[in-house]
């Protein structure tokens, strides 16, 4: 008898496996399948990604990892930048009160790799190294997938569903006939991993110059991420030397500094752009498949694991019957409009640091130090770069520096209830189905007692129900200052975003809103509850 398989997921990257780990927490049988013959995070030593931002922690928290990668790695409470040796402003990510891990981590992919793969064995799964996958038919209908095997061996798979977290030269996405057009962007970085004999700030360190710009990022074990742009170079060119770096690091930073000799190095010219789909018929695409950026802001790897995380508990409410199938349609445009703000923060960061005459990074030096000045670089960068302030409501994806709205909308962030919770005393949020939070404004308990029983009867049925009449104190005036002060109705989603938002007195329309998520077999098949792992 054939396995059955719900979901076939191509591609072990990070991306895949934080995929593969959020739909078996909910029992999901999956099949995760790679054409590498082992799992990067064996005998790896190019780190490649490195940068783990505060809000994909506050999600990876979801399948119990976040600790472990927190443990491996390195903390960073900063970004500074510099022009011409001097510091002219700091973005203290430390300083963000509503955020669970209120840093930035530098992790090498392959430990990151590591730490899921030992999740995804925990929950009961597992990779299938050296399987390529050849041949889709009919995505839309009954689907079925042809697998190779490293020993020359085929197989016809028929899952559910299918989804490509196979990379930027994804085989998923060709086989499915769907365009992806990248631009080449007219920059070479040279990238690599260095000793450094020096003092060096511990923060993520931007350095602007006549010369071109110089990053330096500090890694556990006495390692230093060097990056910066260098001169093109010629296709199978031999990969940068050290002294390149060494001279790239004198010149543009000023440091009195020595480089050692390079864990590895390379360059790369990156291309940029987005499918122009994420699903066709029961397929998606997710991570660099569906999109890639410029490397400039450190986030390509965490909006792929931000897809996975929105992927997985859609896509696992739909398999287990929890969610109606409509629920997978905002997984395109959602995701777009992410992957649009980070290619656009990364543009934004490219175009600060190229100056093209020194009258030209004047003006950017005396704006950028004002802004320091005015708190704006605080108040505007920090949760733009640590991704807390990003909203799939009206705005998602347009504003560059749109900040945290008050009141929150349909579409935000509610930080307080991101796990684990900012503020003890909060009620916890259901990890895989909508949570309901009845809060009571301005309005004395007198008053708000009937609502909430009257709202309780209406809403309760298959979902949690939280009066946040009984929060007090800090928490309390953090949701007064989130919520309002009117009264309301507010249906959140498993990651933390507002679904939906309403006066008690209409609270139909939020019943309505919960009764269109709900799919054929509620109940039927019961998720496995984190806290039981």
């Amino acid at each position: 008898m054939t396995e059955r398989t719900d979901v076939l997921i191509v591609g072990a990257g990070p991306v895949g496996l934080v995929l593969a780990c959020e739909l078996l927490q909910q029992g999901v049988a999956v099949r995760v399948v790679d054409r590498r013959a082992r799992p990067a995070a064996v005998g790896g030593t190019q780190s490649r990604a490195i940068l783990v931002w505060p809000r994909i922690l506050e999600q990876l928290r979801r399948i119990g990892v976040s600790d472990r990668m927190v443990a491996r790695g390195h903390l960073l409470p900063a970004v500074d930048y510099f022009s011409s040796g001097k510091r002219r402003g700091t973005v203290h990510i430390d300083r963000l009160s509503d955020c669970a891990y209120p840093f930035i981590l530098t992790l090498a992919q392959h430990h990151t790799e590591a730490a899921l793969l030992d999740r995804l064995r925990e929950l009961g799964g597992d990779v299938e190294h050296g399987v390529e996958l050849t041949e889709l038919r009919d995505p839309a209908g009954a689907l079925a997938a042809v697998l190779r095997h490293a020993d020359g061996r085929t197989e016809t798979a028929t899952p559910a569903w299918l989804v490509g977290a196979d990379g930027a030269g994804s085989t998923t996405r060709t086989l499915l006939g769907i365009d992806f057009t990248a631009d080449p962007i007219d920059i070479t970085y040279g990238i690599g991993d260095f000793p450094i004999e020096g003092v060096v700030p511990n923060s993520v360190q931007y350095y602007y110059s006549p010369n071109g710009i110089g990053v330096i990022v500090p890694l556990a074990d006495g390692l230093y991420r060097i990056a910066g742009n260098i001169p093109h170079r010629a296709e199978g060119e031999q990969r940068p030397p050290a002294d390149l770096f060494r001279t790239l690091i004198a010149q543009r930073t000023g440091l009195p500094v020595r480089l050692g000799d390079p864990q590895w190095t390379n360059s790369f010219r990156p291309r940029c752009g987005v499918v122009e789909q994420y699903r066709k018929g029961r397929c998606f695409l997710a991570g660099d498949a569906a999109h890639v950026v410029s490397p400039a802001g450190g986030q390509g790897m965490n909006i792929g694991l931000q897809d996975a995380v929105e992927l997985g508990w859609k896509l696992g409410g739909v398999v287990t019957g929890r969610f109606a199938e409509s629920t997978l349609d905002a997984y395109e445009p959602e995701r777009r409009a992410a992957a649009r703000r980070v290619a656009d923060t990364s543009a934004a960061q490219i175009r600060f640091g190229a100056a093209p005459t020194r009258w030209k990074a004047l003006q950017r030096d005396t704006a950028f130090a004002a802004a320091h000045r005015s708190g704006f670089l605080q108040k505007r960068f920090a949760p733009l770069l640590a991704q807390t302030d990003f909203t799939y409501g009206d705005e998602a994806g347009r504003a560059l520096f749109h900040g945290v709205r008050a009141p929150a909308q349909v579409g935000d962030r509610l930080p307080v209830f991101a796990p684990p919770a900012v503020f003890p005393g909060l009620p916890s949020l259901a990890l895989h189905d909508y949570t309901v939070l009845l809060w009571p404004g301005a309005t004395d308990a007198a008053a708000w007692a009937p609502v909430v029983d009257r709202l309780r009867v209406a809403l309760a049925d298959g979902y949690d129900v939280h009066d946040l009449a009984a929060v007090f104190g800090r928490p309390r005036e953090s949701l007064r200052a989130l919520l309002g002060t009117a009264p309301a109705v507010v249906v959140v989603r498993p990651d933390g975003h507002i679904a939906h938002k309403a006066a008690p007195a209409d609270a139909d329309a939020a019943v309505d809103f919960l009764d269109s998520t709900r799919g054929p077999g509620v109940g039927t098949r019961p998720a496995a509850a984190l806290a039981a792992r």
